[in-house]
């Protein structure tokens, strides 16, 4: 019989490549980017101090916030700010749904920001080495990146499916590398390893308050993708997570930052990359080689969750229907999205020749993390506190260790909006709007759709349509009601099919529902037309595919219903009146209606088949 532990560990190796990719590559620009302040004093003891405010940052950040009490509060197994906040609105107060919902919109839009900042900073870094070996290999660097970042943009098409299996061995690589090359240094200057103890981190920051503040800023830069562990929970679940976190990728890390911070010791007024500089001369080009594909697979790490977060997005109602490709056949979840994929490419390209180095950029990357790290303990306190009943001292313990260092981090980082840092808030501010705009628009939509229907028996009654063979399928959200499709083609064709089946799609504020707990359907006659009328209620998850056609294959495998074969599928479609009624500001409505006309068809959107489609134009005026 296997033991838990065996069972997790190859979970835990596969983690190390999705779950760790980002923060494993923090090394390579973090101290870096600390170095860069002038201001930042390259004494001993100001040296010491940084590593231990690096270290006591990885520990109560990462190690106790996400990974000890994050991990525990899950939504169906899956976790990440949008699961967070389905959960929320799902389980607690309902006066804390707005604030969930704005949560979710502007976290999302950090994410997108994370997202677009992560490949072009760990590329960046990573070829940043070459100038070690040779100060006129410096002018390859920005070429170099925007070749890499086209290369891992170009084969996202082909999913991760076939090269994810080399995720988890090369990032153990890796992070056993960052631990070879810090012992030899700590070997050397041992005094580094007072940075363990908590008050060599508050000492530097009573010394040297302003370099400090400074200093903070950078040093977030140590927990970038901690929020990735929380969002990338479903895949492997919390053990595997927090096996792999203190069997492998802290003690690696502690020991590579310790290693850095002892080669400073050694060399104060050390200029290049500190990481580099670790190894012996002859290890820089395989140092490199390795460090891009390292940094390779953050991007990717990051990419893949940001195509699944939207996904999660469009099916909570924050975003358009966005057309996708499935990768793979056996993994539920592996999609490509091409326009969100072209999007990606432009702003990390964008942001690379900006920028033109790791330290510029990591201005623009510090106040994108401390924003999210803010709001996912926002969400937290109100969930542990409302729904799991926490007492008042567990709250104010959580809020005066993490939430506080977390607020520093971000104070830190607001001096930095000028440099970069207002990249990120207007990516958070640009996806916010949309996706405000389209929750308000759909509403006002489903609104005048409302006006439109009418009562279901009402017009089964309604005397003058002809009875054709054959089955009917129309996508609807309320059986009470007449589909606007079924009114249309009944009114055009003055005919009606002998069999209707009207599918009504819900998600709900949970990843995923079971395939037993997804059907309700009910049967009916009507004497008028001597037709059958089936009701069929289908729920879905945030994170599940909707696909009417496997939807009714399986509810009539579940023997709900007859089998479904060869019908129609009939949808509607909202056609826009060239002048608004005012419901909404001009510049909404513009952006609304190019939204909606930019979204993905009906027939992708519940993967119906299109030649056995019909779409019905509906006049709408918003």
């Amino acid at each position: 019989m296997k033991t838990p532990m065996r069972v997790d560990a190859p979970l835990a190796l596969g983690a190390l490549g999705v779950v760790f990719g980002d923060i494993g590559t923090s090394p390579l620009y973090a101290m870096h980017a600390v170095l860069s302040h002038d201001i930042i004093p390259r004494s001993a003891d100001a040296i010491t101090g940084i590593i231990s405010l690096v270290f006591w940052s990885l520990l109560i950040i990462v190690a106790v916030k996400y990974i000890l009490l994050l991990l525990s509060v899950d939504n169906d197994g899956d976790g990440g700010i949008i699961a967070l906040s389905a959960l929320v609105i799902k389980d607690g107060p309902r006066r804390f749904a707005p604030f969930a919902v704005g949560a979710a919109i502007f976290g999302a839009g950090l994410f997108y920001g994370d997202g677009i900042i992560t490949p072009a900073i760990s590329v960046m870094s990573a070829t940043e080495g070459l100038s070690g070996i040779n100060p006129t290999f410096e002018r390859l660097v920005v070429p170099l990146s925007v070749l890499i970042v086209a290369a891992l943009f170009a084969v996202q098409r082909l999913g991760t499916g076939r090269v994810g299996s080399l995720f988890g061995p090369t990032m153990l690589i890796w992070f056993l590398t960052l631990a070879a090359l810090g012992v030899p240094h700590i070997a050397q200057h041992p005094a580094i390893l007072t940075a363990l103890l908590p008050h060599t981190g508050l000492l530097f920051i009573v010394h040297y308050p302003v370099a400090a503040f400074f200093a903070l800023g950078a040093i977030v830069l140590v927990v970038t993708g901690a929020e990735a562990l929380y969002a990338d929970m479903g895949h492997f679940g919390p053990r595997p997570i927090q096996l792999a976190w203190f069997a492998v990728v802290l003690p690696c890390l502690t020991v590579n930052y310790l290693g850095q911070g002892a080669l400073l010791l050694g060399n104060p007024d050390q200029e290049a990359n500190p990481f580099f500089a670790m190894g012996p001369e002859w290890t820089r080009l395989p140092l490199v080689i390795l460090a891009s594909s390292a940094a390779v697979i953050a991007s990717q790490a990051v990419i893949s969750g940001i195509f699944s977060m939207t996904r999660q997005a469009e099916h909570l109602g924050y975003l358009p229907h966005i057309r996708s490709i499935h990768t793979s056949r056996w993994v539920r979840g592996q999609i490509y999205l091409p326009t969100v994929n072209r999007l990606l490419f432009i702003g990390v390209i964008a942001l690379i020749i900006i920028f033109q180095s790791s330290s510029a950029l990591a201005n623009a990357y510090g106040l994108a993390v401390t924003s999210t790290l803010i709001l996912t303990s926002i969400l937290f306190v109100t969930y542990v506190r409302t729904v799991r009943r926490w007492r008042g001292w567990q709250v104010a313990a959580f809020v005066a260790t993490a939430v506080s260092i977390e607020v520093v981090f971000f104070g830190s980082g607001l001096i930095k909006i000028l440099a970069g840092g207002w990249i990120p808030l207007i990516i958070a501010a640009a996806l916010g709007a949309v996706m405000v705009v389209w929750r308000r628009g759909r509403r006002l939509l489903n609104a005048q759709y409302g006006k439109l229907v009418e009562d279901r028996d009402r017009f089964l009654r309604t005397p003058g349509f002809t009875v054709i063979p054959g089955t009917a399928v129309y996508p609807h959200l309320d059986h009470g009601t007449t589909s606007i499709a079924l009114l249309a083609s009944a009114r055009a064709f003055s005919a009606i099919h002998e069999r209707i089946v009207v599918v009504s799609i819900e998600t709900l504020h949970q990843p995923h529902v079971p395939v037993t707990e997804r059907f309700t359907a009910r049967s009916t006659f009507r004497s008028t037309y001597s037709i059958r009328y089936d009701d069929v209620s289908v729920r879905y998850g945030f994170k599940d595919e909707v696909d009417i056609p496997a939807a009714l294959a399986e509810a009539a495998a579940q023997h709900l219903l007859p089998p479904v074969e060869n019908p129609w599928y009939v949808t509607s479609e909202a056609s826009f009146t060239p002048t608004g009624s005012g419901l909404m500001p001009g510049w909404q409505r513009a952006l609304f209606v190019a939204l909606y006309r930019n979204s993905a068809r009906p027939a992708s959107r519940f993967r119906l088949p299109k030649h056995r489609t019909l779409v019905f134009g509906i006049s709408a005026d918003i």
